[in-house]
């Protein structure tokens, strides 16, 4: 019976890496860009972020518009449309490959007889 449940466990701990480190690829976040380069690089110093509070600078910016998806397009430009979903695609055959060599070791770890000798070295 302790056979069983150690077998079991060893099945489940190795559905649940491969599970949850495809699912975590899969969940990254995707960074969203910025909407404009030169004022997220001026902010990073107090003298920017007061130069760009004038109203001199402001004026001279050109009117930008954001999207409800949160993309800025110039002002009078139509916003994008919604990005039509594709699927992530096969897997490549390497990972497939490791994919292979860690499941038949976990079955060959599973399924090999343990000839009872103690694994201490006393």
């Amino acid at each position: 019976m302790v056979r069983l449940r150690k077998s079991i466990a060893a099945a489940v701990v190795s559905a649940s890496l491969i599970a949850s480190s495809t699912a975590a690829v899969a969940s990254a976040p995707v960074p969203a860009p910025a909407a404009n380069d030169w004022l997220a690089l001026s902010m990073l110093t107090p003298s920017g972020a007061a130069v760009l509070d004038s109203t001199a600078v402001a004026a001279a910016q050109p009117a930008t518009v954001t999207c409800a998806d949160g993309t800025v397009v110039a002002a009078g430009a139509p916003c994008p449309g919604p990005g039509v979903y594709t699927s992530p695609g096969f897997p490549p055959i390497p990972v497939i490959a490791v994919w292979l060599a860690v499941l038949g070791v976990d079955i060959y770890i599973l399924t090999r007889h343990h000839h009872h000798h103690p694994n201490s070295p006393a």
